[in-house]
């Protein structure tokens, strides 16, 4: 079912804008209101909690009841972790989570504040250097707070890096939390997910070995933001050969990765280092990683 405007989600969410699932994976998303308060909604296609009509056998039902389990677990488990980054900053949390149908079967639904964004997200490379500068500051303090609180992101990409406006100034805001994990968390290597053109090679090999390679870490997500960096500095990613599709497979083949401007990324480096201001400094080390 998809949800549309005027629909009411377990009775307290007011649908404003119809669901659909662009750029959604396997979920749906809207927009609802609830005590005069607009917020964004996220309905999970995957896992369905089975409910007493739903077709199969009791064992096949239970086996599903406890894969939702886990899942509902494992979402309040990072919600937890990110509750410690505090509300309206730069890091955008999940304020309610629960499960909603009929006989046949429940769907999860995550909800989080509306955030409104910037027109300009996809234009960043356009701004002066300043402007640019300040994106990229608050999108490294955001990954910053996240990894000090355990939190590995592992699904960073420019369009889960929103863009608001601020005082005249464009902030980067975390958000979408579905593939993260806590650190020295395990997990099965079928249910990383992500982009594929923002994988670290380290995340891209421990999926295509099944698992048998270290789990992902803090060092993926810092990949895939020099990535998204390159995006903001320049408009494109980095430059690859014919035989490669992405930045991980070059990378995993002992290839550098050429950057559009080499001349922007010295004179990068040199603005965020040099600057006495500490964020600056670690922007200058994520970087340099990268």
């Amino acid at each position: 079912m998809s949800y549309k405007k005027g629909d009411v989600i377990a009775g307290k969410y007011l649908v404003t804008r119809e669901f659909d699932s662009a750029n959604g994976g396997q979920c749906q998303w809207g927009f609802a209101v609830c005590d005069g308060n607009e917020y964004f909604v996220k309905k999970f296609l995957s896992p369905v909690y089975p409910g007493e009509n739903a077709p199969g056998s009791e064992k096949g039902k239970q086996k599903r009841r406890d894969q939702c389990e886990k899942f509902a677990i494992k979402q309040l488990a990072i919600q937890n972790a990110l509750s410690a980054c505090g509300a309206g900053g730069s890091v955008v949390v999940m304020v309610d989570f629960f499960k909603y149908g009929d006989d046949y079967g429940e769907h999860f639904f995550k909800v989080c504040q509306k955030v409104d964004t910037s027109s300009l997200s996809n234009e960043i490379h356009t701004l002066e250097t300043k402007k640019r500068l300040f994106v990229m500051l608050t999108a490294a303090g955001a990954l910053k707070i996240l990894h000090s609180n355990g939190i590995v992101h592992l699904d960073l990409k420019p369009d889960n890096v929103l863009i608001k406006e601020w005082e005249g100034r464009q902030v980067a805001k975390i958000i979408d939390f579905d593939s993260s994990i806590l650190e020295g968390e395990s997990i099965a290597a079928e249910f990383l997910v992500g982009d594929p053109v923002y994988y670290s090679p380290e995340f891209a090999k421990h999926i295509a070995t099944g698992g048998e390679t270290p789990a992902p870490t803090k060092k993926s997500d810092i990949f895939s933001l020099g990535l998204i960096f390159c995006q903001y500095w320049t408009g494109s990613r980095p430059i690859l050969s014919g035989s490669y599709t992405y930045a991980h497979e070059a990378v995993l083949d002992g290839k550098k990765l050429e950057l559009p401007s080499i001349t922007t990324k010295t004179k990068l480096r040199g603005t965020m280092i040099n600057n006495e201001n500490p964020l600056n400094a670690e922007v200058g080390k994520l970087i340099k990683r990268c």
